[in-house]
């Protein structure tokens, strides 16, 4: 299981590079101050870029689980509500009816 976290990373590495080049070069094409023949190159990288040739599954940082995962704590639903019921997160607190 240890293997499947150092993998992740390298993925999010190499996505978020990809994603940075793909918005610096949409910053240049809509920029209309640019030369055309400026913008016209960007918009051609910007072709040649792959969309996203890497898929990342989103895995909780105690657990490992890549199901039930809540993206805004990156963990999972199990680990969530024992340390939502042990106070170790701020702001949770159990529904009262």
């Amino acid at each position: 299981m240890k293997y499947l976290k150092t993998k992740n990373k390298k993925l999010y590495r190499l996505f978020y590079s990809i994603e940075s080049q793909k918005i610096q070069y949409k910053f240049i094409f809509n920029n209309t101050n640019l030369p055309p023949y400026i913008r016209q190159q960007a918009f051609n990288k910007l072709i040649e870029t792959k969309s996203s040739y890497v898929s990342i599954k989103n895995r909780c940082y105690i657990t490992n689980k890549n199901r039930s995962l809540f993206n805004y704590f990156k963990l999972s639903r199990i680990k969530l509500r024992l340390l939502a019921s042990n106070n170790y997160i701020n702001g949770i607190k159990k529904y009262n009816k």
